[in-house]
């Protein structure tokens, strides 16, 4: 049943599928993340994500590359080791508590820790690739976030609600059922009070797969994900001595400056619900420079225009986002290469908002 399916579903998108990427348990992925949808609708998600890795991040290339992001020095590797509980499942620890996110995106742009943030994910499916190719089974990731230092205050709310929730949501889109469970330790009392008011209006499919342990008995708990040899030492306390593997607290993001004006730039109005496009005839090889802020969240992309009929299924020389977290702290810059000649296309969209205009 699962072949037929995964081979209707890979003739929907072949125009699409890298050689790297082609496999019965990337497709699978797909099909379990999206129940009760149709294999076209399936098909229309899976072919966005495969545009998103052609785009000009190459996605496909990155677990190939050095993990030397200036942001991979205040994000540690995660990575423990294989669960020898769970089959087939590799075990990831998240610092949670001890992750300077507010320092991040208080002097890094947005799409750079996206960029940061993908390539330990693409290591992820790059390891989970290995783990298929020689079991000929599904796997799969626990990922582990450790809420030891997560203080109640105002600003880290704003940034757990506001930019860190977006970057999730748009890592939640690309890698569907990369991560099989997610599980919380040391979690603070104020944290379950919004996990209970958060859990209603969060997708059934992320909220099937988080499990909080008990602040007090989590390091037994623990043992029926993973083995505990593979554990980070700090773990440990007077009574527990099992946790074996020697992992890095990361240092907090030291403050840099950021000019905020820029030069010779132009206002765009977009008015609530609305979208804008900046069209743009490239010839192979020409680059677009560009530095984008905005006053409230916003949609941005460049993509190519070759008849589609919005820009969430078109070519995407820069990557779709759908939700770029507002009011930017960090103006976006960067740069693009078209790789074909035709028409492109600059869309911002205000989609999300009632009544707000956003200016860019």
């Amino acid at each position: 049943m699962d072949d037929a399916r995964v081979a209707h579903l890979r003739s929907f998108v072949s125009a699409d599928l890298t050689p790297y990427y082609d496999t019965h348990f990337n497709l699978l992925r797909w099909i379990q993340g999206n129940p009760g949808r149709s294999l076209e609708k399936v098909a229309a998600k899976l072919r966005h994500h495969l545009r998103f890795r052609a785009s000009s991040w190459d996605v496909d290339g990155i677990h190939e590359r050095a993990r030397d992001h200036a942001i991979h020095r205040h994000l540690p590797v995660t990575r423990c080791g294989l669960s020898r509980v769970i089959p087939n499942c590799i075990v990831h620890v998240d610092q949670s508590g001890y992750t300077d996110h507010a320092g991040m995106f208080e002097n890094f742009s947005v799409t750079e820790i996206m960029k940061a943030s993908i390539y330990d994910l693409e290591q992820m499916l790059a390891r989970v690739m290995e783990i298929e190719r020689e079991t000929s089974q599904q796997a799969s990731v626990l990922y582990v976030m450790d809420a030891e230092g997560v203080t109640n205050s105002k600003h880290v709310r704003e940034v757990l609600l506001g930019p860190l929730k977006a970057v999730s949501e748009f890592m939640a889109e690309h890698y569907v059922e990369l991560v099989k469970h997610i599980v919380v330790i040391n979690v603070p009392t104020w944290a379950i009070a919004l996990w209970a008011v958060m859990k209603p209006v969060m997708p059934e499919k992320t909220v099937e797969k988080v499990r909080l342990l008990s602040s007090s008995n989590w390091r037994e708990e623990i043992h029926s994900f993973m083995d505990p040899s593979i554990g980070p030492t700090f773990w440990n306390n007077e009574k527990h001595s099992e946790f074996l593997l020697k992992m890095e607290r990361p240092p907090k993001v030291p403050k840099r400056e950021h000019v905020k004006t820029l030069e010779k730039s132009s206002n765009l109005l977009v008015k609530a619900g609305q979208e804008h496009w900046i069209d743009f005839n490239l010839e192979q090889g020409d680059e677009v420079a560009f530095k984008v802020t905005g006053n409230t969240n916003f949609g941005f992309a460049i993509v190519q225009d070759s008849g589609e009929e919005d820009a969430y299924s078109m070519r995407q020389l820069f990557p779709f986002i759908s939700c770029v977290p507002g009011p930017l702290r960090v103006t976006i810059e960067d740069s693009v290469i078209a790789p074909h000649s035709g028409l492109y296309k600059v869309w911002f969209s205000n989609t999300h908002a009632w009544w707000s205009a956003l200016t860019i």
